[in-house]
């Protein structure tokens, strides 16, 4: 006898779609790139105005895309701890999950609250690109830095490995898919009908 799947609560499609949606922006950011100039490379000014540019819309968007990524990890671990009690099997991966997560609770509240930042380093775009890995912490500037790049060694909000949280995610929503079948298409209308009729429209019925 085949064994029923369990019942789906809501919260495990929010729970999903955060997830889900964590992992597509975390794939954006390690998209994220730029060439830079070198160190022996005399720029024109409206090279280097340009190469400003770039490497503040670089930050934007980085900037952008953590900011999206860390709210959405806290609600889908917000969702987690909910579901902690009901879903006795994801216990061991919840409790994973939350304590993985944990340092972004922390980093939120820093997050939004720029004044200790911009005290400490008048949010410099380097301080910035130091405390997440993007050059190195003793690093004078963006010299001998061939490029700006963003890999799974970011730290995201300066505190979790990018390719460390993105494996967490991943396993997390693998299982919620194996064990709830998150991603199931809908039975169509025509599936549901004999073959021969699905097979061929039917004809339009004559008015008399």
């Amino acid at each position: 006898m085949a064994v029923s799947a369990p019942a789906k609560h809501p919260s495990i499609y929010l729970l999903g779609d955060h997830l889900d949606a964590t992992l597509a922006m975390g794939e954006d950011l390690l998209t994220e790139r730029i060439a830079l100039a070198g160190p022996a490379e005399m720029l024109a000014l409206p090279h280097l105005l340009r190469q400003n540019r770039e490497i503040g819309a670089f930050l934007a968007t980085v900037r952008a895309l953590e900011l999206a990524m860390t709210a959405r990890l806290l609600q889908a671990r917000k969702r987690a701890e909910e579901m902690r009690r009901r879903e006795t099997r994801l216990k061991p991966l919840i409790a994973l999950f939350v304590a993985g997560t944990a340092p972004l609770v922390d980093a939120a509240a820093e997050l939004g609250d720029t004044t200790t930042r911009d005290f400490d380093t008048g949010d410099t775009a380097s301080a910035f690109l130091r405390s997440r890995g993007l050059i190195a912490r003793d690093a004078a500037g963006l010299e001998q830095q061939p490029q700006l790049a963003v890999t799974e060694e970011y730290l995201v909000a300066g505190r979790i490995r990018l390719g460390t949280l993105l494996d967490l995610v991943a396993t997390f929503l693998d299982t919620l898919d194996t064990l709830y079948d998150l991603y199931e298409e809908p039975a169509t209308a025509a599936a549901k009908l004999p073959a021969e009729l699905a097979a061929t429209p039917s004809e339009p019925r004559r008015v008399t």
